[in-house]
């Protein structure tokens, strides 16, 4: 009977596993870590479609340039600022981003850039030859980080924060 009970403690070891209390620990202590990191996560998030934003409106910008180019004609981005913001790329002036328009080559909303604010509307006219009206557009995330999206006298566009803080260096833009 005793080697029976040898082969079946042999079998069957002591089941090992965490105890209720070191499960409980745990829990907490990941609870703690992430409250901590979660306003970090948010501060990325939004900078993340801040800079989205701007550099979807530099990308329009510089594309309509250079199509302006290569069609011999004329190309606006129009932008009108408010809750329901919007820009447009489009081959006549006056060719707004508030509703659809056969002559709009191109339409980009608020919606799709959420926490984002464009503060002030815009008119650009991009001539053939590559020189612009310069106009520079600013754009505000939801924690009040601003960047601003111009061109230069080359016609290139550039991308700049808008302060000098320690927050804007972190984004990788140059102050303005």
């Amino acid at each position: 009977m005793l080697a029976a009970l040898k082969v079946a403690s042999l079998k069957y070891p002591a089941l090992s596993g965490f105890t209720l209390l070191e499960l409980v620990v745990t829990l907490a202590v990941m609870a703690v870590l992430g409250t901590l990191a979660l306003p970090s996560l948010g501060q990325r998030v939004d900078r993340a479609r801040l800079a989205g934003a701007a550099e979807g409106l530099a990308a329009d910008i510089a594309e309509a340039r250079f199509e302006a180019a290569r069609l011999g004609r004329s190309l606006h981005v129009q932008a009108r600022d408010g809750t329901d913001w919007c820009w447009s790329v489009a081959n006549a002036p006056g060719c707004g981003c508030a509703a659809a328009q056969a002559c709009q080559l191109k339409t980009v909303r608020a919606s799709d850039h959420p926490g984002v604010r464009l503060l002030e509307s815009f008119s650009l006219q991009l001539h053939p030859g590559g020189e612009a009206d310069i106009h520079p557009a600013r754009l505000e995330g939801r924690r009040g980080e601003r960047l601003r999206v111009t061109m230069t006298p080359l016609g290139r566009t550039r991308i700049c924060s808008e302060g000098a803080d320690e927050a804007s260096a972190a984004r990788g833009y140059p102050p303005c």
